[in-house]
């Protein structure tokens, strides 16, 4: 009986792993191919999150260029910026403004996730795609002014990826990133999606745009 309660925990536990991989995808957008797949070919982890948009991609893009530690933010929920990126932010949390100092990103630039992480922007397409390091950022327009926003993750996951060649190790890893890692990746980036589509809509209390650049924002 012991064993058949494992089981069914085990199951269960596997099916909303699945679940929590995609949000507010089709079946076709969560296992069709999307550019940066390539980036890493072969990952141990892959998220795919969606959200139609009621505003049209150019209203999109200037958040998505601004992202960033000490830069603009993420975007997702404020205790999490608290716990994992300790608020180093052009406003102290997530923007509710477009900054035009954020807004010349290019290939080759790069882009601090946190502290000491920071992430290559490969692949940038005005008002359609953005690739930093293995997130994909894709932007489809729908026309009358809506947008689908669709956000793939790929990578090696988290505690796992850090032993890769001591299979116990690795194993105990993957346990922690299943029960820690992955639900609190799930949560930062589904509000992150949710986040942008707000801001892009005017649903947050937006202020006027920044004019100047602070200083306390770039000090990384």
């Amino acid at each position: 009986m012991r064993i058949r309660w494992l089981l069914a925990g085990w199951a269960l536990a596997s099916a909303v792993r699945r679940l929590s991989q995609r949000t507010g995808v089709t079946d076709a957008e969560a296992y069709g191919a999307l550019p940066g797949d390539e980036v890493i070919a072969h990952p141990m982890v892959e998220w795919t999150r969606g959200v139609t948009v009621h505003a049209a991609p150019e209203r999109i893009w200037p958040w998505l260029v601004q992202m960033g530690y000490g830069r603009a933010g993420w975007y997702t929920p404020a205790w999490v910026e608290r716990l994992l990126f300790a608020g180093k932010y052009a406003e102290g949390h997530s923007a509710t403004r477009i900054h035009p100092e954020f807004q010349d990103l290019r290939v080759g630039d790069h882009i601090y996730r946190a502290r000491g992480a920071k992430w290559p922007v490969l692949a940038l397409e005005p008002q359609r795609l953005l690739i930093i390091a293995g997130q994909a950022f894709v932007l489809q327009d729908l026309g009358d002014r809506r947008t689908r926003l669709i956000v793939r993750t790929r990578g090696p996951g988290y505690v796992r990826a850090l032993f890769r060649k001591i299979p116990v190790l690795r194993e105990l890893g993957a346990i922690i990133d299943y029960v820690v890692g992955e639900p609190l990746h799930h949560y930062m980036e589904k509000g992150m999606v949710l986040g942008i589509a707000e801001r892009a809509e005017g649903r947050t209390r937006i202020t006027s745009v920044a004019r100047t650049p602070q200083p306390e924002a770039t000090a990384l």
